[in-house]
């Protein structure tokens, strides 16, 4: 029903083009023209270019997802017109109105009817003009060349050479014998229509030349640049004003009284100057970069912004109405109940869009631009700009509850929604805050560039940072310990990193780059596992489906491509988009990707999960013993990490994905929930039986001869680890159903395991302070015998802790750091104040400071 839903309403929505009069689809008008395989379309796109028609009562708005006609009556949508593979830069209407001429970035013109739609003809080119009488059009090309064409018959009459670079725009005079072109090579040239013969360069801009146009006498041509607005003698070359004002748009009224020239940097205003005395009349505020002004017959103008489109009258300066576009989307986000998708790309700051019935909820404001958008999982939507603070929202009221003083690019929160993590605009810093209360925790420092990405792991232990940079350290990937600050690891790509986000089971992260690929990395070694190659522009964005098996890319080039993360397959490119893609995400159920674009759309995308192996109850059954019990458990965690080899198998590996890890560990859980077992209220003694049991059986069932890491290598550590969460689970009490945490517990405890870090080092205890107990963490670069001792401020020994024999790894953990009570060797309580402790393992001697607080 759904989809034939859809179906009714393209078909309607296409038959408006056939009807320019009827607006009744207008309240649909954002779902015309979907690309193919697209829900839904969120936003209509940006705004480059406006014209109107001969006769005033139409208005063309050329953009992100192409042309928009609008009746100027009503100013409501009655036409788009698709086709362009990028955004459409240029419009134009013919002197009778009849056809219409586009120019793109994608260096084509496109004629239309403009009555029916119709596609009439594709020239080369980006940007596009009739002459007076509607048989020439002359475009502007990227070649440096000004190609004159016949409008009716698309054969190339004549083509212009002189500019050194990109020719930008182009205008004829109003009696059809001169052309005016200028560019990025700071000229503007003057030409002879008909032969082509440069008559003269007027030079004198220092910046690109963005616009031209001649008065409606003829005598006068005003050029517009990054630097001033100049006007200009058509007869004799000569310079007659300057208007320093940067401007990337001019238009002169009917009567050619008033220039209008668009200011393209922030704060962005409309200038009004009058064309005798060169005295500024009026400033008109738009919000947003501006994009390009035009005069109706009747003098009525016209502006618009990279949001929308303002209607002015000229003698008040009064806004007469308002047709809202969207603006580049760079980031989007989705609510964890997947009913609300959070963009930017509002005029005014943020728009939520209800996904169900892609409508749009509400608009948050806030000023200036906003870069980033997270959802916490209580639904707290963060919001954050390069110069704003970073807002916390109630989204289903608008009300903001928080602000943090500090901007951001890139914004995630941390699994439990306890704390928010921030990339810092123009500025390496990596911020950390508690959510609830706004505080600023800490800054992590280290990049040498701006931090465009961050993001938890699942467990929230562990925080990437994603950044590009041209010194030092730059174009990195750094992945922190969240609960000590510390810098674990750091993965390196050619050039700046965009994009990060870790798999839903923790284990692999993925980067996308300017380097043009995503690249696989083993999350706690840091190994480069793959690299996908395939996008032709930097990669923006990449997000993993919740079942872990898909991977989508972003890019620059305008694709979202599908990777299948085993093999690193690429299974699909999705394409609709005509500007850079920013943003995808994943709906929480796998079924929808959404894609954010810098053409200022959000594109919804049916997604159908990869259905997995999928483990039947006799595979959960690891042992074969009829039941599926905590020994089956204890098999599969004995052979973590294991890599099955191909056309072998493994019991403990009950998907048969050829991998033993942690979807194989919450299967089985999973199925002893199922069987009405819990895992939480098993005392320490049932643990430690369970787990005897397992090992005698597990090497019976090893069917692995060729297994990178022997059972006999694994049995002692993995026993210790299965003997830690026993201990911590019977210290901790019962713990009602908690299958997830025995597995957290479980996992982080092998993951330390089988980490060897690079030096042995001391970390700060946690809590600190604290009452009664704290936990001491340390690393160890070999095996060695260690103790930690604990002395007064006197100097005085207060309580030794033996730590034995330590194999060298990671000690951070609370089942494996050293363990103080708070209590002296004759197990007295000690009183408040400073402590210190020093670990001493082999050669290696460190002291630190910490505090108990009563």
């Amino acid at each position: 029903m759904k989809t034939l839903s859809f179906f009714l309403l393209t078909f309607f929505c296409l038959t408006t083009l056939l009807f320019f009069n009827d607006a009744s689809f207008a309240q649909d008008s954002p779902q015309w023209h979907l690309p193919d395989g697209v829900i839904a379309r969120l936003g209509k796109g940006t705004i480059n270019e406006i014209a109107y028609s001969p006769d005033g009562s139409r208005l063309a708005a050329a953009g992100g997802v192409g042309i928009w006609i609008y009746d100027t009556t009503t100013y409501q949508e009655v036409a788009l017109l698709t086709g362009h593979t990028e955004s459409v830069r240029s419009v134009s209407f013919s002197p009778d109105g009849r056809t219409l001429a586009s120019g793109s970035w994608d260096e084509t013109i496109r004629l239309w009817d403009a009555s029916t739609g119709v596609l009439l003809n594709t020239l080369q080119g980006h940007t596009a003009v009739f002459s007076p009488d509607g048989r020439t059009l002359a475009s502007g090309n990227s070649d440096t060349t000004v190609r004159l064409w016949d409008a009716s018959t698309g054969v190339l009459i004549n083509t212009l050479e002189g500019h050194t670079r990109d020719v930008r725009t182009v205008s004829f005079s109003p009696d059809g014998r001169m052309l005016a072109s200028g560019g990025w090579d700071r000229t503007v040239r003057l030409w002879n229509a008909s032969t082509g013969v440069l008559i003269n360069t007027l030079e004198g801009h220092t910046e690109t030349v963005n616009s031209v146009v001649f008065s409606p006498d003829g005598s006068t041509i005003a050029s517009g640049g990054y630097d001033n607005v100049r006007l200009w003698d058509v007869a004799t070359g000569t310079l007659k004003n300057t208007f320093e004002r940067s401007v990337v748009s001019l238009a002169y009224s009917p009567d050619g009284s008033i220039l209008a020239g668009a200011d393209t940097f922030l704060p962005a205003g409309v200038y009004l100057w009058d064309t005798v005395s060169g005295s500024l009349l009026n400033t008109l505020s738009n919000d947003g970069w501006n994009r390009s002004v035009a005069f109706s017959p009747d003098g009525t103008l016209a502006t618009a912004s990279e949001g929308g489109v303002r209607v002015w009258d000229v003698a008040t300066g009064t806004s007469l109405n308002a047709l809202k576009h969207t603006r580049s989307v760079s980031s989007l986000a989705l609510s964890v109940d997947g009913t609300t998708l959070a963009s930017n790309g509002a005029e005014e700051g943020i728009h939520l869009w209800n996904v169900a019935t892609s409508t749009l909820k509400n608009t948050l404001e806030q000023y200036p631009w906003v870069n980033s958008v997270a959802f916490s999982p209580d639904g707290t939507l963060a919001t954050a700009g390069l110069d704003s603070l970073v807002l916390l929202w109630d989204a289903s009221t608008g009300t903001v509850l928080n602000e943090l003083s500090s901007g951001a690019i890139s914004l995630a929160y941390s699994p439990d929604g306890s704390m928010l993590a921030g990339g810092k605009g123009f500025g390496p810093e990596l911020n950390l805050w508690d959510a609830a209360t706004g505080n600023l925790l800490y800054t992590l420092e280290g990049h040498t560039g701006w931090v465009d990405s961050v993001a938890f792991s699942p467990d929230g232990r562990t925080l990437a940072s994603g950044s590009g940079g041209s010194q030092g350290e730059g174009n990195t990937v750094r992945l922190w310990d969240v609960a000590t600050g510390t810098l674990l690891n750091i993965l390196k790509h050619p050039r700046g990193v965009y994009s990060i986000a870790f798999s839903p089971d923790g284990r692999t992260l993925a980067s996308g780059s300017r380097d043009r690929t995503v690249r696989l990395w083993n999350a706690s070694t840091g190994v480069l596992l793959n690299t996908f190659e395939g996008h032709t522009g930097w990669v923006r964005s990449v997000s993993f489906s919740p079942d872990g098996s898909t991977l989508a890319s972003g890019s620059q080039d305008n694709t979202v491509r599908l990777w299948d993360v085993a093999t690193g397959t690429l299974l699909n490119m999705l394409t609709g988009h005509t500007g850079s893609v920013s943003s995808v995400a994943f709906s929480p159920d796998g079924t929808i990707l959404a894609s954010g674009s810098f053409d200022g759309t959000v594109l919804l995308w049916p997604h159908t999960p990869t259905p997995g192996p999928g483990p039947v109850a006799d595979a959960l059954d690891v042992n074969g013993d009829g039941q599926i019990t905590v020994i089956d458990l204890a098999i599969v965690a004995l052979f973590y990490g294991t890599q099955v080899p191909a056309g072998m198998s493994l019991p403990a590996d009950v998907n048969a994905d050829g991998f033993v890890n942690l979807s194989d560990l919450t299967a089985v859980a999973e199925g002893i929930d199922a069987a009405g077992g819990n895992l939480g209220e098993l005392s320490q003694v049932e643990l430690e039986a369970a787990l005897a049991a397992a090992a005698e059986q597990a090497a019976e069932l090893e069917a692995v001869a060729e297994a990178p890491m022997r059972f006999g290598t694994r049995q002692s550590e993995s026993r210790i680890a299965y003997h830690n969460v026993a201990n911590a689970l019977a210290d901790a009490g019962p713990l009602g159903h908690s299958v997830p945490a025995v597995l957290q517990e479980l996992l982080s405890l092998l993951t330390e395991m089988a980490e060897i870090p690079e030096s042995t080092a001391l970390l700060p205890n946690y809590p600190n302070p604290f009452n009664p107990e704290t936990w001491i963490p340390y690393h160890l670069a070999t095996d060695a015998e260690g103790t930690v001792t604990i002395y007064d401020v006197r100097g005085s020994m207060v309580r030794e802790l033996t730590l034995g024999h330590q194999a060298a790894g990671v000690y951070e953990s609370r089942a494996r750091a050293a363990y103080w009570d708070g209590k002296n060797e004759l197990g007295e309580s000690v009183a408040s104040g400073v402590y210190f402790y020093t670990l001493t393992a082999g050669d290696f001697t460190a002291t630190r400071k910490l505090l108990i607080a009563k």
